[in-house]
């Protein structure tokens, strides 16, 4: 199973990814840009690399975000669902979830206060968390997704609720 775990930063996405990980002995793989050129050209060749070694590998792992962040982030973003779609190539032979986590404005305030991001400012990753929900319908049928607010979760609660979506799709297996 290919598990992947979206959401802007501050979200808990590595926190679950990291617990997943050491519930189901699977791999993390962070997947992250450069962003010292052409936004495009990387994602496109990112997103090549990811589906065909996915595609031929077909491995159990958990990706800590995946090319699918640029629709959130990136300034150009309409060449994304055509690519996003793409995905499928990997759905299509393995199975794959999608974990998408968000939280209010104002836990991600709190939170950037008690640990600024390296990268953005809050305003971004603010942004981006609104915008993330938006790309749930551009994800191939064949990826099943779960949604969830971090605001007022534990990352137990998280955890718990990921897991038994993961045991639901083994158990269709």
């Amino acid at each position: 199973m290919i598990l992947i775990v979206e959401g802007a930063d501050l979200v808990g996405k590595s926190t679950l990814a990291d617990r997943i990980a050491a519930t189901y002995g699977w791999p993390v793989v962070k997947i992250r840009w450069a962003l010292v050129g052409d936004d495009r050209a990387e994602t496109v060749g990112i997103a090549t690399a990811t589906i065909e070694l996915l595609r031929a590998l077909r491995p159990s792992l958990i990706l800590d975000r995946c090319y699918f962040s640029m629709w959130a982030y990136g300034q150009e973003t309409a060449y994304l669902p055509e690519l996003i779609t793409r995905f499928e190539r990997v759905s299509g032979v393995t199975d794959v979830r999608l974990v998408l986590l968000t939280a209010s404005e104002e836990e991600l305030q709190r939170r950037y206060t008690r640990e600024p991001d390296l990268y953005f400012s809050l305003a971004t990753i603010q942004a981006a968390n609104r915008r993330f929900p938006s790309l749930l319908p551009l994800l191939p049928r064949s990826v099943p997704h779960l949604h969830l607010d971090t605001t007022a979760m534990s990352s137990d609660a998280v955890f718990t609720h990921v897991a038994a979506f993961v045991h639901d799709s083994q158990l269709a297996t």
